[in-house]
C-alpha cells in the first residue's frame, strides 16, 4: 500500500533521497532527508545508517590498529 504526501497528497511509492547534514551540540553526522517525488517536499530527515555504520566500523578499525601497534 502506498503512502500518501501530507502536502500534495500524491500516492508516494517511493522517495528521493539527499543526503544532509544532521548537527547536534558536538556532533555533525550524514544525514538524508526523504522527499516527496511529486512536489519535492520534505517527508522525514533523519541519520543516514549506511554512513554510519560505515563510520563506526572505520572509527573501531582505527582504535583496533592503534592497540595492536602498542602491544
Amino acid at each position: 500500500m502506498a503512502g500518501i504526501c501530507p502536502h500534495c497528497d500524491a500516492p508516494i511509492t517511493e522517495a528521493h533521497c539527499y543526503q544532509i547534514s544532521v548537527r547536534a551540540p558536538g556532533a555533525i553526522w550524514t544525514g538524508v532527508s526523504y522527499c516527496c517525488p511529486s512536489c519535492e517536499k520534505v517527508l522525514s530527515v533523519g541519520i543516514d545508517p549506511v554512513a554510519l555504520k560505515t563510520d563506526t566500523l572505520d572509527e573501531m578499525e582505527d582504535r583496533l590498529r592503534k592497540i595492536l601497534r602498542k602491544g
